[in-house]
């Protein structure tokens, strides 16, 4: 089986005693009085006789209660990443505890990874299907970590899945998927395994959250729409011609935090407003064309105002961190990573994790 070394980038994305045990008290013996000691001499005795001796009754002491055992609590890790979107093959699954990197085995059979999320783990049991028309489906189970129960929420005609971004463990969460109608693919919103809301029909699977939760932008027939959680909102498309080069499974575009723009996949990459008032091809700092591939996976770190994106390399992918300038017009690249993956925040906005092949180690690096 083909090892992997774990390489976390701190940093990545900067820019330029106990209590005391308590002791029992020792009881003072009851000490003659005189009034004893003389009625003791004045007891007539025709024969030697004994005297008993009173023992002194033990202080009352309350009833020793032995602490009841807990079960341990489940482990709900901040990252869940599989070294392939389409299951894990057998191999251990990477999770971000605490701080801490682990190579765990995942608690249910996965053979699609969807999505992770607050504890709560979207996947799907068996392997794509094709339709009538060869669109590849499968089913939806959410997993939570928090409490190890698992649950089917729908069979069978599932092509996507993304869960909210705002979810809370105890709480059901929000999945927004691509249902099967038997002719195409239509957006909605489940919040439980009986409970959705359809939104559009005859939708593209490539579709995101935006950060606060409350929009989701998706495609249908290659233009780029933005819509309320709650209801489609019928708006006109913001951008046309979107992955003209085709799509990847589980593609998507990418809010750039709350600036009002996303990003999606070309070659490399292009921003629009999210009210249609704007495109944007970022060039190079000299004004050139920018060079890359399309990218598969991208992170954006608002807080420094840099693009973490994972692109097919000669030998496999790389991982290359691009510095935004005012306004997305320029992308300047920073670092080239090769033989990696983009497995996901350690520190959202400030740190990832990447993946390359070798033992497994941990290193820390700062771009300037």
């Amino acid at each position: 089986m083909k090892s992997v070394r774990w390489l976390i980038l701190v940093g990545l994305l900067f820019g330029c005693g106990g209590e005391a045990t308590p002791t029992a008290t020792a009881v003072p013996p009851q000490l003659p009085t005189a009034e004893t000691v003389a009625a003791a001499e004045v007891i007539p005795t025709a024969t030697a006789v004994s005297v008993p001796h009173t023992a002194i009754p033990p202080t009352p002491q309350p009833p020793v209660r032995l602490p009841v055992p807990t079960p341990a609590p489940l482990i709900v890790p901040a990252l869940v990443w599989l070294p392939y979107g389409s299951g894990s093959y057998g191999q251990p699954v990477l999770m971000v505890q605490n701080d801490d990197m682990e190579l765990r085995e995942m608690p249910v059979e996965v053979e699609l990874f969807f999505d992770y999320e607050a504890g709560w783990l979207a996947y799907g049991s068996t392997f794509w299907e094709a339709t009538a028309d060869q669109q590849s489906v499968t089913d939806l189970h959410m997993y939570n970590f928090a409490t190890g129960t698992d649950q089917l929420w729908a069979e069978g005609n599932i092509g996507r899945a993304a869960l909210s971004p705002i979810n809370e463990v105890s709480s059901q969460p929000s999945v927004a998927i691509a249902a099967h109608d038997g002719s195409g693919f239509d957006l909605v919103v489940m919040l439980g395994p009986d409970n959705s809301v359809p939104l559009v029909e005859d939708v593209d699977p490539y579709f995101v959250w935006s950060p606060d939760g409350d929009w989701i932008a998706y495609l249908k027939d290659g233009d780029l729409f933005i819509t309320s959680a709650a209801v489609d909102s019928g708006n006109p498309p913001i951008a046309s011609g979107v992955y003209q080069n085709s799509g990847w499974i589980g593609d998507a575009p990418l809010w750039l935090g709350d600036s009002g723009y996303l990003l999606y996949a070309d070659a490399p990459f292009t921003i629009v407003a999210v009210d249609g008032s704007e495109t944007i091809v970022p060039t190079a700092a000299d004004g050139t064309a920018l060079q890359g591939q399309r990218p598969y996976t991208m992170l954006y770190s608002s807080t420094t105002h840099q693009l973490v994106a994972e692109f097919e390399g000669m030998f496999g992918t790389n991982v290359m961190v691009y510095q935004f300038g005012d306004g997305f017009a320029t992308a300047v690249p920073l670092q080239q990573i090769d033989d990696a993956q983009l497995a996901g925040w350690y520190v959202e906005n400030e740190s990832v994790v990447i993946v390359s092949g070798g033992e497994p180690t941990m290193g820390a690096r700062k771009y300037c």
